[in-house]
């Protein structure tokens, strides 16, 4: 008994704080979300793949220079 009574606790626990978002309704509609559309999110993941392109780009040249340095 007291083991089933944890159980059932435990999980009432991690279920209730999800158990208000799936009940949620969505708000009341309203415009276009910006304006003048179309609207595209350039800084999204954009940013991050310019930085990952930059680093990798520097590293390659760091190589390269190194390859270059040594065979002289």
């Amino acid at each position: 008994m007291k083991y089933t009574t944890r159980w059932i606790l435990a999980l009432l626990l991690l279920t209730a704080p999800v158990i208000g978002g799936l009940m949620a309704q969505p708000g009341p509609g309203g415009g276009p979300p910006c304006w003048p559309p179309p609207c595209i999110p350039i800084d999204g993941g954009l940013s991050l793949l310019i930085g990952a392109g930059a680093l990798l780009g520097g590293r390659k040249a760091l190589q390269a220079r190194r390859a270059r340095k040594s065979v002289l």
